[in-house]
């Protein structure tokens, strides 16, 4: 009988594109699909003019660069959203009664952007810690399945039976 709940599988059919290494081997067309989505999302939001707040879009890039490609990444994209998002608040002409909220309005996207960047990308350190962990201790068992055999640990207090 098996003690031990995990399940060794790893299939390449388990494998799921949420994971954080998923596109290991791709990083370049991330960091340049989040850069074209950021693009996009600054010409739809400088095309709708001041009134139509795209604010929560800028976030989608922040995240597959985060999540994705690491925490330099996703503070690189953040700082480019928010500089992305200046300049379509700018070239709408977006009137303030003071001239400075402009910069207030920045300042605080920057800070939410640089924030959801860096909370996913330790979020994303945990999950390939966690990872590596459950790789060790699958390992650990293995190694003790074969020295105790069957999978069974087995206990050195005597039993009731061994008279």
């Amino acid at each position: 009988m098996n003690k031990f709940p995990i399940k060794r599988s790893g299939t390449a059919a388990q494998w799921r594109f949420t994971h954080p290494d998923a596109f290991v081997n791709s990083l370049a067309i991330l960091r340049i699909a989040s850069l074209a989505v950021l693009v996009l999302i600054g010409y739809i939001d400088y095309f709708t003019g001041y009134e139509f707040g795209f604010f929560i879009f800028y976030f989608i890039p922040v995240a597959i660069s985060a999540w994705y490609c690491g925490p330099k990444d996703g503070i690189f994209t953040a700082i480019a959203c928010a500089v992305c998002w200046y300049l379509s608040d700018r070239f709408t002409n977006h009137p303030y009664s003071r001239a400075y909220f402009i910069y207030w309005e920045m300042f605080i996207r920057l800070i939410s952007f640089l924030t959801t960047a860096m909370t996913l990308s330790k979020i994303r350190g945990l999950v390939l810690n966690e990872e590596r962990m459950i790789a060790e201790l699958l390992e650990t068992r293995s190694q003790l399945e074969k020295y105790t055999g069957e999978g069974e640990v087995k206990s050195s207090k005597p039993s009731p039976t061994d008279g």
